[in-house]
């Protein structure tokens, strides 16, 4: 099968050509050329394209929770971190295939051919129930996954101070917060028997349609032993893990209260950072902490729009590619519109990097799309992943968008048409999308499943669950959120003050 373009990018940091395609054999990339040479070289292929497309290599979606129904579709309002995370107790307990394959369906119709999943079980006790059938979900939806169950073993609600915090609740609060704070019933044990089952059930790296890694939550809500065996467990298994940190200024001042430095040096001096591991969102970095996560050849999954609407901060993209840190862009299940656009991400990340002041860098759109192709192939499956690239011997994941469309009534002669790409493409630009040589999305459209009737059974099955559930995480948060906001408080005051002793 020939597919070719108007306009083709085979590589983001690569010229754009024109006219131009691959050639497709099963699931591999055989042949890259003109449209006129590709046909000659293979004449009784199967010709897709036109002159009115983009071709691009499929978009990878590097850090996410499957959370296609988020935000305002469940009632959960945005807030800082902290109190926002009580709310995910109003996940709904449905059947987690579905949602796995409507998240599939909607990030392929974003352009996107695959997605790391950090699951948020809808209860800890579900949590190995519920991994099989989202893994499969995605799998009948077409799109790659790289999967991620979480684990957790302390800090439950509060980073620190829980006692302190307890004793000045009334009766009634303190038992909601003691709620709060249980810990999974699941054991370490068992969690990494969980993960262990999955990857011998599911992990193919051969040609990475599925992937199984391991995650310890965060550095907050994990101790040092359990993300040790974390990572062990990862080398042994020779794949990755995917760890939060550092998405908050609460999480930063945790790390220089415990231990009386940076959550990366910490980490670093632990032995935890190495070229196994992903770290998301990584907002509030201290001196220092870029260059060890340089030296250790750390990877970065970045998440504007989530730090942006649960009030995290804007990540420090630019000194990160400055220093060479691989870096992939995640939409955390929380893009701006509720919507998974990716390409709208691609934008916000475009935008938010170049900085304010005459001294700051410009970042270039190859560099953005770059984070979404092959620095997020790298990001989530490993640099050995033959993903984010159209070239020969990668694997066939492309897409074809609606040059037409996106270039509008006009587009300047001079006006590059990568910059053209990132500011004004979306999701209703893709039309046709292929996920290891196999067309998944056919005129902006599943190939694989009734996108109607799944919606239908989706609705209904929330609707049958809201009508027999009392939200008890949002009244929980309800509860909560006046007493978590103030206790974090004084630990912005705690910082002023630390500001003002260190100041010359």
């Amino acid at each position: 099968m020939i597919v070719w373009a108007g306009l083709a990018v085979l590589d983001a940091r690569a010229p754009v050509q024109r006219d131009y395609g691959v050639c497709v054999v099963g699931n591999r990339i055989v042949d890259v050329g003109s449209h006129s040479e590709l046909q000659q070289r293979h004449p009784y292929a199967t010709t897709i394209g036109g002159s009115g497309f983009c071709l691009l290599p499929g978009l990878i979606n590097a850090h996410d929770h499957g959370r296609a129904l988020s935000g305002a579709a469940l009632g959960v309002v945005d807030d800082m971190l902290e109190v926002w995370l009580m709310s995910l107790g109003a996940l709904p307990a449905i059947d987690p295939a579905l949602l796995a394959q409507l998240e599939g369906v909607t990030l392929l119709r974003s352009g996107v051919t695959a997605t790391a999943h950090s699951h948020n079980p809808s209860a800890w006790e579900r949590l190995p129930d519920e991994c099989a059938p989202t893994i499969d979900g995605y799998r009948a939806a077409g799109i790659r996954v790289a999967f991620h169950p979480p684990y957790v073993d302390q800090n439950p609600l509060l980073y620190a101070g829980h006692h302190e915090f307890l004793a000045g609740l009334s009766d009634e609060v303190r038992a909601t917060a003691q709620a709060a704070m249980q810990l999974p019933a699941l054991s370490p044990s068992a969690y990494f028997a969980l993960c262990t089952d999955l990857y011998n059930r599911y992990h193919d790296d051969i040609n990475h349609t599925i992937h199984i890694q391991i995650s310890p939550a965060g550095g907050a809500w994990c101790s040092d032993a359990l993300i040790l065996a974390a990572c062990g467990w990862a080398t042994a298994h020779a794949t990755r893990v995917q760890m939060h940190l550092l998405e908050t200024r609460y999480q930063a001042h945790y790390a220089r209260r415990r231990w009386g430095k940076s959550f990366v040096q910490h980490l670093d001096e632990l032995g935890a950072l190495g070229p196994w591991l992903t770290l998301a969102h990584m907002v509030w970095l201290d001196d220092g902490d870029i260059e060890r996560l340089r030296d250790r050849a750390v990877a970065i999954a970045h998440n504007p729009s989530s730090n942006l609407r649960l009030r995290s901060g804007i990540a420090p993209l630019p000194d990160l590619l400055a220093a060479g840190i691989e870096v992939g862009v995640g939409l955390d299940g929380y893009a701006l519109d509720d919507d998974q656009d990716y390409l709208r991400e691609l934008r916000l990340a475009w935008t938010l990097a170049n900085r304010p002041g005459a001294a700051s860098p410009t970042i270039a759109a190859t560099d953005i799309l770059h984070l979404g192709t092959a620095g997020g192939a790298a990001v989530t499956f490993g640099g050995d992943a033959r993903l984010g690239r159209l070239e020969v011997g990668a694997l066939a994941d492309l897409a074809l968008l609606d040059w037409r469309g996106i270039e509008g009534i006009w587009m300047a002669p001079l006006a590059s048409p990568l910059d053209v790409l990132l500011r004004r493409a979306n999701r209703t630009h893709v039309r046709h999308v292929m996920v290891n040589g196999e067309w998944v999305m056919r005129d902006g459209r599943s190939t694989r499943i009734d996108e109607a009737a799944l919606a239908a059974e989706v609705r209904a099955a929330l609707q049958h669950y809201a009508d027999g559930h009392e939200p008890h995480g949002l009244e929980t948060a309800r509860i909560l959120a006046p007493y978590v906001r103030h206790f974090y408080t004084s630990w912005d005051a705690a910082e002023q003050q630390e500001r003002h002793t260190v100041s010359p």
